[in-house]
């Protein structure tokens, strides 16, 4: 399926490439024009009945990653995230370093015989990783490894249990319901964009650019976002929850959403019988506050996948939650004359 294989593609911020190469060669058939911008964005285009208004559907290509910062003597890498990871999920995860070569590594931590105490009692700082991937200095890593190489974890997709888990869902997860959508080749009532942006988890930069080109009328961005329905997470802290159907936003960071688009993507949800809930937490932001100050302002909806574990080097969610969200996202297509009616 599309959401194992753009699960499966590297593309950090900045670095989006393969997962840019793989949506055009299979979407463009369906569009009328195809277009990759100066910051790496690719924007497909679906020209409709009329031209009289822009509809912008938006899904984020880069995922959280790492970058080589040092190449100790010893052979030894020192790396920076790309966009918010907690160093507690690093420890033990087997990454590739992306430079001339694929290069395999383990994520280090010294070891617990010789930690200090307060070492072993307080969370692990991303300063005492490391990665080791079998050099024994740096001069055997020349040509090999650059400071400024993207780092992935090596997380494969897979189906666990009535779920399924893999690395990148935010916003594969997302890009995956967009390509799907296409892929309906439905006919537009209008104009309608659809843009796979770059470097979202750094500054949300690439949606924004492409919105101030397009000038939407109206825009849908679909993303994945936390699901906190574990063991130890109190009800009252939770997000979102898997198996309940697509997330409809009404404010994050950045943006409180107009009440007039929630209302329409919720009577949609609801005529197609089609499960929703409301992210109950406000924090954190998508593409969705960029979007909305571009040009004179642009009306944004957020839908989001309920996704556990979310910028760690991997996660899960429901393929029910994911179908249902490909539903919604082809309702709102075929009905977006309601909105502006």
């Amino acid at each position: 399926m599309v959401l194992s294989e753009l699960s499966n593609l590297n593309g950090t911020s900045g670095y989006e490439e393969n997962v840019r190469k793989f949506l055009k060669q299979n979407l463009e058939k369906f569009v009328d024009s195809v277009e990759v911008d100066s910051i790496g964005n690719l924007i497909l285009l679906k020209r409709g009945a009329s031209s009289s208004k822009r509809v912008m559907f938006s899904a984020h290509m880069d995922e959280v990653g790492l970058m080589v910062t040092k190449i100790e003597k010893n052979g030894f890498i020192k790396f920076a995230s790309i966009g918010t990871i907690e160093p507690q999920v690093l420890p033990a995860q087997t990454v590739t370093i992306c430079g001339s070569k694929d290069i395999p590594g383990v994520i280090g931590v010294r070891p617990i015989h010789i930690q200090k105490r307060e070492e072993f009692e307080n969370p692990i700082e991303k300063e005492g990783l490391y990665i080791d991937v079998g050099a024994n200095s740096s001069e055997e890593l020349t040509g090999k490894v650059e400071i400024g190489d993207p780092i992935y974890f090596n997380s494969k997709f897979e189906k666990i249990g009535n779920l399924v888990k893999g690395k990148a869902f935010d916003d594969r997860a997302g890009c995956a319901v967009i390509y799907e959508l296409i892929s309906k080749n439905l006919v537009p009532d209008y104009d309608t964009y659809f843009v796979f942006a770059a470097q979202e988890e750094v500054g949300i930069r690439g949606s924004k650019i492409s919105a101030f080109k397009i000038e939407p009328s109206v825009a849908f961005v679909f993303e994945g976002t936390s699901a906190s329905d574990t063991p130890l997470a109190e009800r009252s802290r939770w997000s979102t929850q898997i198996n309940k159907g697509p997330v409809i936003t009404y404010m994050h960071q950045g943006l409180v959403i107009q009440k007039r688009i929630i209302s329409f993507i919720e009577g949609i949800a609801r005529e197609n019988n089609i499960p929703y809930q409301f992210r109950e937490k406000i924090s954190g932001a998508t593409d969705a506050s960029s979007i909305s100050r571009a040009g004179i302002g642009v009306p944004v909806g957020v839908i989001s996948l309920p996704v556990r574990y979310i910028h760690s080097p991997v996660s899960v969610l429901s393929l029910n939650d994911f179908e249902n969200t490909v539903a919604l996202s082809a309702a709102i297509f075929s009905n977006i004359k309601r909105y502006f009616e």
